[in-house]
């Protein structure tokens, strides 16, 4: 009984040491900042060559956490109107985001690089129909830090958590909005991840 007993109390020593830890470092946006700019870069996963297609500039905001989630929003200051919402759990990012506003959508999933202001994973595109979706792309990415975001929110008039995020997402959204509409060659509108954007 003795030797159970001491696995229990071992095991929620252990659940409060996890508990307790720092959030993971690199984080990727530190809590408090100005918001952290990234490359995203896309790799066609549909060809074994992973031939390297668009590379856009994202800023990615610190919001309030959720349990052991870090959270926030991103929007990109190169493609126009490419919003979306992330999530940390140590070094694991989950990241949701739309383009052409609404129809098409993004899921990328990361993993941070301890040594690097570097993370790895996939980034999947798609287009909703009304029915299964349109998958138009399948690739790997890699996303390298740059540096602090250069955007100016408006003072912040509001005291709570939910007013003042309220007021950091409309300035994002109106951020997003200055970034160019990128194009492919023939004139129609390019995805995030189109390779040969003018």
């Amino acid at each position: 009984m003795k030797p159970i007993l001491c696995a229990a109390a071992l095991a929620t020593i252990g659940v409060g040491m996890a508990q307790a830890m720092p959030p993971h470092l690199p984080a990727f946006d530190p809590a408090g900042g100005a918001g952290t700019e990234y490359s995203i870069t896309f790799y066609d996963d549909t060809a074994t060559t992973h031939n390297q297609w668009a590379t856009q500039r994202i800023c990615v905001i610190q919001g309030p956490p959720q349990g052991s989630n870090a959270t926030g929003l991103w929007y990109s200051t190169s493609y126009y109107r490419w919003i979306g919402r992330w999530r940390q759990e140590a070094d694991q990012i989950f990241m949701t985001g739309d383009f052409w506003t609404g129809p098409g959508n993004d899921a990328i999933q990361l993993e941070l690089v301890t040594t690097k202001d570097e993370a790895y994973g996939h980034w999947e595109e798609w287009i909703e129909d009304g029915s299964y979706g349109i998958w138009i792309g399948k690739g790997n990415t890699k996303v390298t830090k740059l540096g602090t975001c250069n955007w100016n929110p408006p003072p912040l008039r509001n005291t709570t958590v939910a007013e003042t995020w309220e007021e950091i997402e409309k300035a994002a959204l109106a951020a997003a909005e200055r970034a160019p509409v990128r194009y492919l060659r023939d004139g129609s509108l390019a995805k995030p991840s189109d390779p040969g954007q003018i």
